[in-house]
């Protein structure tokens, strides 16, 4: 850092000296001269924090820093020839708030509220003496989130169930970036004891699978929360005959947004659903029994999209009473089977913000999710209402990497940012980035990257990171290359390259990219596509991604879906070149197939790649 320079650092200045730390500190100060720890360090910490779950992953941090560092006890520490320094409880900062100071005198002194915060605090040390060695810059940071949640939600109901070695590499780089919640959205993926029919071909999490993954992530300050749909998508269980009788209507009914006739997909809202649901709720909350008290206790019970309500068994209850009503009524019954495992509902708010004003009648605790995936969502309108009601809740934004073979870049960022945005002015309690995996969950793994690291940069410390969630942004391609890619930055790079493959079309359509609906529309949608798109627009798309680069195998196989795509409109236009067409799809096939099984289990696979074939 500049010689003898001090004072506080914001903006530019912190970008210039302390650029490298991340997310980017409230409040830092330089106070002038360096502490020398040579020697070593021994960090004397509150007894509690010692049993903490916390306290293993905290020396994880400093490996590989150059320098030794040891925790004891605060009362029972030697100096044993290395320097001592202290952590003290009470910062009072909000939460997860913590004061880092090193002095040439006191050495360093962290301030903290809970183990989370400590945890934090180690964090911001363990980059300082990664990037000054043992010579440390005397300083004092004050920092803490805008949004107390930061959460993630990944779905693996749709096809791809990733792997444990995938989950705890995943909790890994949550870390890195503070996120304090993940969920994994859950329909069926779920080892039922006696519903195996359901998940018989899934490849599931099992109840010890989640007790680990619940394990790794208390040592990383992340509430695992538990996802279970309850109420609308259960598509999964009411296509079995066992499950039939509890469906809305069991022959399916006519979608308007699709076009189509759709399979049931929701539970009628009688008594004998609740009864069901508080059955899975049973074992499905079994492993969750081991939550820390830095645990929320939340549990995630879905109820959004309940599209035929209304439509078959509660025809007469809805016409009687109205559909809201009988929805509310039915998922206060669900959020009162949780309050049985003492835990607070978590619901996605779509239908709750149909009709507001009713808001009150669902149980106080109970917190909405709300969620909008694409660019110019009222977030801010949405936001407003919920804030007036006086309810704790999040708000969700979306990868917009579903539906794609490299995610949506510039939709994704908006989105993000537009969210956030709307959660700080309206006081939301945090923000929850869902990634889905719609339509056979095509999409490479690094595509929810950029999405989540802008996420968490904005719900850290919004005023210093607002202008990092940009496309071309040197400081977004920084940050994915530290967490995700060990420092690489030309894998971030090609990763945020490849998300911005559909600037090469002018039409745009919602949740989707181009060339993943010209690879797999039906064939008359794809001919009124086709009408809206050129060939050098295609030529254009694949040419963005061939610039890109694959990478690693995944990223061949998104190259590869995209020239299959490109192909497929070769044969819609011409006529010609069939048999050459499906003898490519056999080769994207087997190479897509190899790239799945890197990260995910088995089960899902044969349902992705019918879709392909």
């Amino acid at each position: 850092m500049p010689s003898g320079w001090t004072g506080e650092l914001r903006g530019a200045r912190v970008r210039g000296v302390f650029s490298f730390l991340f997310p980017s500190p409230q409040k830092i100060s330089a106070t002038g001269g360096t502490r020398d720890f040579s020697n070593g360090v021994t960090l004397a910490m509150p007894f509690d924090y010692r049993w903490s779950p916390f306290y293993h992953t905290s020396s994880e941090l400093f490996a590989g820093c150059g320098v030794r560092v040891k925790f004891r006890g605060a009362n029972d520490y030697q100096s044993d020839g290395g320097l001592t320094d202290v952590v003290i409880a009470g910062s009072a900062l909000p939460p997860d708030g913590y004061r880092l100071e090193i002095s040439e005198r006191d050495g360093i002194r962290i301030r903290a509220e809970g183990g989370r915060a400590v945890f934090y605090a180690f964090q911001t040390l363990a980059q300082l003496f990664k990037k000054f060695g043992p010579k440390l810059p005397c300083l004092v940071c004050e920092d803490w989130p805008d949004l107390p949640v930061r959460g993630f939600m990944l779905d693996i109901s749709r096809c791809k169930v990733p792997t444990m070695l995938t989950l705890a590499k995943l909790v890994v780089q949550l870390s890195a970036l503070r996120i304090n919640q993940l969920q994994l959205y859950t329909e069926h993926t779920f080892a039922f004891s006696k519903h195996k029919a359901v998940w018989r071909d899934a490849s599931p999490m099992t109840a010890e699978e989640y007790e680990h993954l619940i394990q790794i992530c208390a040592r990383s300050g992340i509430e695992v929360v538990p996802n279970l749909q309850s109420f609308g998508h259960m598509e999964r269980w009411l296509k079995h005959p066992a499950y039939r009788h509890l469906a809305e209507c069991p022959d399916g009914f006519y979608h308007e947004l699709a076009g189509a006739h759709r399979a049931a997909s929701t539970l009628k809202p009688d008594a004998g659903s609740l009864v069901f649901m508080e059955e899975l709720y049973q074992e499905f909350l079994g492993p969750f029994g081991c939550v820390t008290a830095e645990s929320g206790k939340q549990f995630n019970i879905g109820g959004d999209e309940p599209w035929e309500l209304g439509r078959g068994w509660s025809q007469p209850l809805c016409e009687a009473r109205g559909r809201h009503a009988v929805y509310r009524e039915h998922l206060a019954g669900l959020i009162r089977l949780v309050g049985k495992h003492e835990l607070r509902a978590q619901f996605w708010a779509d239908i709750l913000l149909e009709d507001p004003e009713h808001a009150g009648e669902l149980p106080a605790k109970a917190v909405p999710v709300l969620w909008g995936y694409d660019a110019g969502h009222p977030f801010e309108a949405q936001c407003s209402v919920l804030e007036t009601l006086g309810r704790e809740y999040l708000v969700a934004p979306g990868s917009s990497a579903w539906q794609t073979f490299h995610g949506r870049l510039d939709n994704a960022l908006t989105n993000v940012r537009e969210a956030v945005d709307a959660a700080l002015r309206h006081r939301a309690r945090g923000v929850l980035l869902t990634s889905w995996g719609d339509n056979g969950n095509h999409q490479p793994w690094w595509a929810f990257y950029p999405a989540l690291a802008a996420t968490v940069a904005l719900a850290w410390n919004y005023r210093e990171h607002a202008g990092d969630v940009q496309p071309e942004s040197a400081a977004l391609a920084r940050i994915i290359a530290d967490v995700f890619f060990s420092g690489h930055l030309e894998d971030a790079q090609r990763v945020l390259a490849h998300g911005r493959t559909d600037a090469a079309f002018r039409k745009q359509i919602r949740n989707k990219s181009i060339l993943w609906e010209l690879l797999f529309a039906p064939k008359d949608k794809l001919a009124g596509l086709l009408e809206e798109v050129s060939d050098a627009e295609v030529s254009a798309a694949l040419e963005r991604e061939a610039a890109a680069g694959a990478g690693d195998i995944e990223g061949e196989a998104a190259l590869a879906l995209g020239h299959l795509a490109g192909a497929r409109v070769r044969l819609a236009r011409t006529g010609a070149g069939a048999a050459a067409f499906e003898a490519q799809k056999r080769e994207v096939i087997a190479l897509y197939k190899t790239a799945w099984r890197l990260r995910a289990r088995e089960g899902g696979l044969a349902e992705s790649v019918e879709r392909i074939k």
